[in-house]
């Protein structure tokens, strides 16, 4: 083995950095966009009770004669919006008007429900039928119409006997808006 030498290689000292530079600009705009996008992505909430069936039979006419309740009804076309009033007592119409769809109009009909509630402090429910041609920002309008009261106008306390319905604010000026015929498509 005397022929044979072995030459030493030098080592050299690798060192592997890695440029972080890139991932930091690319996390700072995404915490930006992430932050801008929250803050305009406001949702609003619509909170819908679907009816159940009961099994018991629908309360007698003469029931519905010692109590009357008054019953309101909204219908939605394109361009206008009607108003009707009845009681339960009897199938007539009491009060009725027909409206364009615009913020006068539907001031007139919010004006008509706000006596209402006036007169019978328990008075909670509307209902609200739309024709198929009425688009949805029509029918938002109609309902914020008829759930939230106008600048102007002093919200009128429920009773304190009356049960509230959970997550309802207790300012509006009715509780409950049943939509008469919605129609879930496909």
């Amino acid at each position: 083995m005397s022929g044979f030498k072995l030459k030493k290689r030098k080592q050299v000292a690798t060192a592997f950095d890695v440029n972080v530079t890139p991932m930091l600009d690319l996390f700072s705009v995404l915490i930006i966009f992430l932050l801008a996008t929250s803050v305009f992505s406001a949702t609003g909430e619509t909170r819908i009770e679907v009816p159940f069936l009961s099994s018991q039979p629908p309360p007698k006419q003469e029931e519905l004669d010692k109590t009357p309740e008054k019953t309101v009804n909204i219908t939605i076309d394109s361009k206008t919006v009607k108003y009707q009033q009845a009681t339960t007592a009897s199938s007539a119409i009491k009060d009725e008007i027909e409206v364009p769809l615009t913020e006068e109009g539907l001031d007139k009909i919010q004006a008509k429900i706000y006596d209402i509630r006036k007169e019978n402090p328990k008075f909670d429910k509307v209902t609200v039928f739309t024709q198929a041609e009425v688009s949805y920002e029509s029918l938002v309008m109609v309902l914020d119409t008829v759930r939230e009261l106008k600048p102007g106008r002093a919200p009128i306390p429920f009773p304190a006997d009356y049960k509230m319905p959970v997550g309802v604010d207790p300012s509006n000026l009715v509780t409950k808006v049943v939509l008469g015929n919605v129609i879930f498509a496909d």
